[in-house]
């Protein structure tokens, strides 16, 4: 049975992830667990009241969060009757980022599911500041980034972006082997450059990945850049209809420049697709 993980700060924003995934996987029955951290609440109120009234404190946020919790999986089960996925609710006031990664390994969780935004995310921020975060510390396992305002599609088109200065076996990474194999996706691997400026070790990745994905529905895309890498792989995703992007995250990888391109916040409101960050060790 496959293990999905699924924090939430029972907003809106997660609640999209939640539904997302239930229908992306709804012909397997899922064991989905939704975790709630409630860890910023504590210190703000320990900060405020004396030691002796902090557990107090926890005890009531423990309670609203169990409350939270049963309501949220009452509604997910009524907007997925028709699937037999099994939910459970954690709680805890631990950080978020060390409660997921310690589920990840302890549970073996095979994927992590968040809301771009949470409750207090900026109108004209595509990520949030906690998403950022779990992105940058998850350890061994994917993450799948949807927005609230994405409509659930099946993922025909999938687009993975590669800079080529490292070659992955995508045909290994279980993430998107599973998707593609699933829905007979098509692949689209885009990079922001033209071909013929590829160095050396570029051009040679560039021949493995074809190699590598004989068997696989694949076009490759050479796209010139825009005001940013962000920018410009959101135009190509809006033009050709992708309906998800695939990444590879490791500490070199272009994928923290998109990060920390100013445009990341504030490339606009409208809808874009669900992300997939893939983690691989340095």
């Amino acid at each position: 049975m496959k293990k999905i993980l699924v924090p939430t700060d029972f907003s809106k924003n997660a609640y999209a992830a939640l539904f997302y995934v239930t229908k992306l996987f709804s012909d397997e029955v899922l064991q989905i667990t939704i975790l709630h951290s409630f860890g910023d609440e504590v210190d703000k109120l320990t900060s405020r009241v004396d030691i002796g009234h902090s557990d107090n404190m926890i005890e009531k946020l423990y309670r609203q969060s169990e409350e939270d919790g049963e309501q949220l999986v009452h509604k997910i089960n009524l907007d997925s009757s028709k699937v037999k996925h099994r939910f459970e609710v954690i709680s805890t006031p631990a950080t978020l980022s060390n409660t997921i990664n310690k589920l990840v390994s302890k549970e073996g969780i095979d994927l992590v599911v968040m809301g771009s935004k949470g409750r207090t995310g900026a109108e004209d921020v595509l990520v949030g500041s906690t998403t950022v975060k779990i992105t940058k510390t998850l350890v061994g396992c994917p993450l799948l980034i949807v927005p609230r305002e994405v409509d659930f599609v099946i993922p025909t088109n999938i687009a993975f972006a590669s800079d080529y200065n490292d070659f992955y076996q995508l045909s290994k990474l279980r993430p998107i082997v599973r998707l593609v194999r699933q829905y007979n996706s098509n692949l689209h691997i885009v990079h922001v450059g033209a071909e013929r400026e590829l160095d050396v070790k570029q051009q040679q990745n560039l021949e493995r990945y074809k190699n590598d994905l004989t068997e696989y529905s694949t076009k490759f895309y050479f796209i010139p850049k825009m005001e940013s890498i962000s920018k410009t792989l959101h135009n190509f995703i809006d033009t050709n209809k992708m309906d998800l992007l695939a990444l590879v995250y490791h500490k070199h990888a272009f994928l923290k420049q998109l990060f920390r391109e100013p445009v990341v916040s504030r490339v606009g409101k409208h809808t874009h697709i669900p992300t997939l960050v893939i983690p691989i060790k340095n």
